[in-house]
């Protein structure tokens, strides 16, 4: 069962989501979350090249930066410190001038489950088939779980935590291990849970395969799971095929297995990229 939830926060509408997310669940698994609000001043100040005479000018800039950041760490803070109470949640909150992957991966260790907004950049300039870098770094390289939330506006039909959690189950050990940590966290407890399993075999290999999955979460307490197999020709990619699934249940999120070693360009073949950036539900992640 969680018993401590990490959220990353550097002031975009997907960290607020992510808060938002993070706190829901500390709230009905009976978790701590720490909010751990980023700002990497060494990024903003970084050597650029300015024009000759340009450089009392970026001096400038870089202070007004800095201003900036800082405000809105600290009303972000502000603001999940207020809505912590609010709901009678246990929580800390720290503000940090650091690396965002590093220093996630350091407080991650005390953690059972890191939350990160989908488009946080926390101040790196550079992304992966619209994602930013640093968010794919940090599902790559974390030492747990990861659950990705999309901006509040994308995931508003997501809000409520009873909907039902989808699985992208393929057999593999990623897979397996994904699903196994959905179990030991409590993540799947009194919710409809549906296992999505696709084989270009046959309908039967698959539900026989998701049927597997369904009796790992039936022994862990998971009263309403349910398997759906998909032959190869029937919903088009894997891709597809999961977000299609999650629309028609109006999931309220996806879980889906990680490889470490390629980066996320890997999770359930190559379907990820799609499945990360198009979803408009929190994307949990393991591998």
């Amino acid at each position: 069962m969680i018993k401590s939830i990490l959220v990353a926060l550097d002031g975009s509408s997907s960290s607020i989501a992510g808060a938002s997310f993070a706190l829901r669940l500390a709230s009905r698994l009976q978790a701590n979350v720490e909010g751990l609000g980023i700002v990497n001043s060494n990024w903003i100040q970084r050597p650029q090249p300015v024009p000759i005479g340009g450089l009392a000018y970026k001096r400038a800039l870089d202070l007004k930066l800095m201003s900036s950041a800082d405000e809105r760490i600290d009303a972000v803070l502000h603001a999940f410190g207020s809505d912590a109470r609010r709901a009678g949640i246990t929580f800390s909150a720290k503000r940090i001038d650091a690396d965002a992957i590093s220093s996630i991966g350091i407080e991650s260790i005390e953690r059972d489950l890191v939350v990160v907004g989908r488009n946080s950049l926390f101040d790196v300039e550079a992304e992966l088939d619209r994602i930013p870098l640093c968010v794919d770094r940090i599902v790559r390289n974390g030492l747990r779980p990861v659950v990705t939330v999309p901006d509040a506006d994308e995931g508003r039909r997501a809000e409520s935590d009873t909907a039902p959690l989808l699985v992208a189950f393929d057999g593999s050990a990623a897979a397996s291990r994904t699903l196994h940590m959905l179990a030991l966290l409590g993540i799947a407890a009194e919710r409809e849970v549906h296992i999505l399993t696709q084989d270009n075999r046959s309908e039967q290999y698959a539900a026989a395969e998701a049927e597997r999955a369904c009796a790992l979460l039936r022994r862990h307490g998971v009263a309403r799971v349910k398997g759906v197999g998909l032959g190869d020709r029937q919903a088009g990619t894997a891709a597809e095929a999961i977000l299609g699934t999650a629309k028609v249940l109006g999931a309220g999120m996806i879980a889906m297995g990680a490889y470490g070693h390629s980066g996320i360009r890997e999770i359930f073949g190559s379907c990820t990229r799609a499945v990360l950036t198009e979803a408009r539900q929190p994307l949990f992640l393991y591998h």
